[in-house]
């Protein structure tokens, strides 16, 4: 309302409207100043009296809690370790680097394709009850059973600086055997491992690893840092860039 000279509320000037807003409005009013001439009657020392009277409807949420609370578990994929480290109903073995592991048929099989094939394959009139591994590390064909069992590497999750060199080196033998066995998000995990320890040494290495095996992300990786003419130039100037380089040429 407006007041007169004497600060008394003039009735005949009250103003009432209702706004329902959130915090994100900028607010309200009128684009346009009134005329000087409509209040050149109320002004006192130059000036305007008016009082606003606000007032605030603020509704209270009304939440209803429930009567309990349903907590659902965590995927149990530690069962399948349980029977790896126990070997209860082990029905298959591989010798792998004068080392001996059991591990089950089926689970294998659900993994990989590959192991499907060789333990499934139609018209098979003998399942392998053992089998041998060449050309893989022990630690190495460990570390993939258990990645079957339990769908995670327990080096990888290392955060000790000084087992950096260790996984760089198992998530290289770890992603051909992940390539061999048809296991792609093992191939993943290796490559996101060596994603981060791409350095002038490794790089001409690693980039023949991905090309091998077909890994995008770890060949783009290797590509972008060798993007850099300084980079570049050592490497191709580097013993193992002219290694890979007489081996190609063979």
């Amino acid at each position: 309302m407006i007041l007169n000279k004497n600060g008394d509320p003039l009735s005949e000037r009250i103003i009432t409207d209702v706004h329902k807003y959130q915090i994100k409005n900028r607010g309200f009013g009128l684009p346009d100043f009134v005329k000087r001439s409509e209040v050149e009657s109320f002004l006192k020392d130059d000036c305007l009296l008016i009082r606003c009277i606000v007032t605030v409807f603020k509704a209270v949420p009304v939440k209803i809690e429930p009567a309990f609370q349903i907590l659902v578990p965590p995927p149990d994929t530690q069962q399948f370790s349980h029977l790896l480290e126990d070997g209860y109903g082990a029905d298959v073995t591989f010798d792998v680097n004068e080392q001996t592991f059991n591990a089950h048929k089926c689970i294998l099989a659900a993994r990989s394709l590959v192991f499907r094939a060789q333990f499934f394959r139609p018209l098979k009139e003998k399942s392998d009850t053992n089998i041998k591994i060449e050309e893989m590390e022990a630690h190495v064909f460990k570390s993939l059973l258990h990645y079957i069992y339990s769908q995670t590497v327990p080096e990888f999750e290392e955060r000790n600086e000084s087992e950096k060199k260790h996984n760089t080196e198992l998530a290289q033998h770890l992603l051909v055997a992940a390539d061999l066995y048809d296991l792609e998000r093992l191939k993943i995990i290796c490559e996101s491992i060596l994603y981060g320890s791409i350095e002038e040494g490794n790089v001409v290495g690693l980039l023949s690893l991905a090309e091998t095996h077909n890994c995008i992300h770890l060949k783009t990786a290797c590509l972008k840092f060798l993007a850099s003419p300084e980079i570049l130039r050592d490497v191709v100037a580097s013993e193992q860039f002219q290694c890979v380089l007489n081996q190609s040429s063979y």
